[in-house]
């Protein structure tokens, strides 16, 4: 079973004929599978590896939108509409992803109107995630965005004091991710060191101050 909410939450037998459908394609680290405003030609699900979705600025700086990982599907949207792919989707290592044609696509949702309702739902996912992305970059300091993203790599269970969060992406990355620069976030771990609400090594953040990290993650203007 490919292990994506679009395929998950569907019938047994809808789901065995929407995966039938579909093919695997594999991209080596800096392949692009597809340009922001090329025409949209399928979507995709992630089966290993991993994603970034990002725009460019007119002076080429990139905005990283996403990162996709295993499980999760992107480009739903594109498919419909004025077709286009809203933003360029990159390879960050070696990734398998399954490809759904457009073409046939649509001709099992005519077939299964069911499956419709199952795309809108995929695709309120990406809206609800894009909205949250916003308002992390429009309305929270670094410091927020930070603790925001180590409370999301801890799962959302509670940390006790000592306790260590492995740093399993670049520190490039997870700059990209909070909206910010690495030199930002480098700043932005000295000052979280100075107020002793963690410790950060190359890998690793080892959390001393729980309830102050989730106070900041919690912070509203």
């Amino acid at each position: 079973m490919l292990e994506v909410p679009l395929v998950r939450h569907l019938p047994e037998d809808l789901s065995q004929r929407l995966i039938a459908i579909g093919t695997e394609r594999r991209f080596e680290r800096g392949e692009i599978l597809f340009m922001e405003g090329a025409t949209a030609e399928a979507m995709y699900a992630v089966v290993s590896g991993k994603i970034k979705l990002v725009r460019y600025s007119p002076k080429g700086k990139e905005l990283l939108l996403h990162l996709v990982k295993p499980g999760q599907s992107f480009a739903e949207a594109a498919l419909f509409g004025e077709r286009t792919y809203p933003a360029t989707a990159v390879a960050l290592e070696r990734t398998a992803v399954w490809v759904w044609e457009r073409d046939r696509l649509l001709r099992l949702i005519a077939e299964v109107p069911g499956l419709a309702l199952a795309m809108i739902a995929s695709i309120s996912v990406w809206t609800r995630r894009l909205a949250g992305k916003l308002e992390l970059l429009t309305q929270r300091r670094v410091e927020e965005r930070f603790a925001i993203y180590l409370l999301g790599r801890a799962g959302g269970r509670d940390l006790a004091q000592g306790e260590e969060i492995e740093l399993r992406e670049p520190r490039h990355l997870i700059a990209a991710q909070c909206g910010t620069a690495p030199e930002v976030l480098s700043r932005t771990l000295r000052r979280l060191e100075e107020e002793g609400i963690l410790h950060a090594e190359a890998e690793v953040i080892r959390i001393l101050e729980p309830q102050r990290l989730r106070d900041l993650a919690e912070a509203i203007e």
